[in-house]
């Protein structure tokens, strides 16, 4: 798989984007563009752009405060999107299918809300309309301070995002990912919006087909979750068996199989 890095020039400054570009094979196949959740960044879709890249285009990126992309808020849905739309622009991408993990499941509706001709399908993996009262904000960014943001994530992903029997290796790679270096105060405000933010508004505006995809053992956006998305679009859930919140990392295969034919469905939509 072929990946040119772009610099988008974003709202808030820079957007470092990945972009494997059209495959000779494409047809009338449209792009799909992967968009991570909090605390995350473009690399936890490697395993999947690998799988769709050989059918269609694929473009992740780091959205701001995460990765290689500019640190600078505001960290909400809006601001998120707005960084999506930036980067398609800088691409020439004119419509696509969109996928969101996590926090990234809001992003995608309110991008779908928004500008609902730029659209075809979306995807939701592991998300939720509202994620307020999961977890205790509080008292993980109390052991965020005290701990170093590398520690926190190693005890917090190995214990919520990642189903039961993981390979160490995955955990470790996902919470290096996810310190990267950043800031406390950065990972304390990202944290703080998203378990604060209610996507129904954008949700219930949604016209664009839509698949949610939820782990067996997501314990961050548990079925529950899932199937009170799943209703609120008009859709069905699609439980991912034996998988957890990082579905995408811990079994690209099964994530690839679960949206390919709503991709393929949809791209004439």
């Amino acid at each position: 798989m072929n990946v040119t890095s772009v610099n988008v020039d974003g709202p808030v400054g820079t957007i470092v984007a990945h972009d494997t570009g059209e495959p000779s094979t494409a047809g009338g196949a449209l792009p799909v563009v992967l968009v991570h959740g909090i605390n995350m960044s473009a690399a936890v879709w490697n395993g999947l752009a690998e799988r769709l890249a050989p059918e269609r285009r694929v473009v992740t990126m780091d959205l701001r405060g995460h990765g290689s992309s500019v640190m600078s808020g505001p960290y909400d849905a809006a601001g998120y999107a707005a960084d999506v739309l930036a980067t398609m622009g800088a691409l020439g991408i004119d419509r696509a299918h969109l996928v969101g993990t996590s926090f990234g499941g809001p992003v995608v509706a309110t991008i779908a809300a928004s500008a609902p001709d730029r659209i075809a399908s979306i995807t939701a993996l592991g998300s939720a309309v509202s994620a307020e009262g999961a977890v205790d904000v509080k008292a993980g960014l109390a052991m965020l301070r005290e701990v170093g943001a590398l520690d926190f994530f190693r005890g917090f992903m190995g214990q919520a995002s990642f189903a039961p029997g993981t390979d160490p290796a995955l955990i470790e790679e996902a919470a290096q990912q996810a310190a990267n270096g950043r800031d406390v105060d950065v990972i304390a405000e990202v944290v703080t919006v998203a378990f604060s933010a209610d996507a129904s508004d954008a949700v219930a505006k949604v016209q664009a087909p839509a698949l949610v995809l939820t782990g067996e053992h997501d314990m961050t956006c548990p079925v529950p979750a899932g199937e009170q998305l799943a209703a609120a679009l008009g859709t069905e859930l699609v439980v991912l068996e034996g998988r957890g919140h990082m579905a995408m990392v811990e079994d690209p295969g099964a994530v690839s199989a679960a949206i390919v034919p709503h991709l393929a469905a949809n791209d004439g939509t």
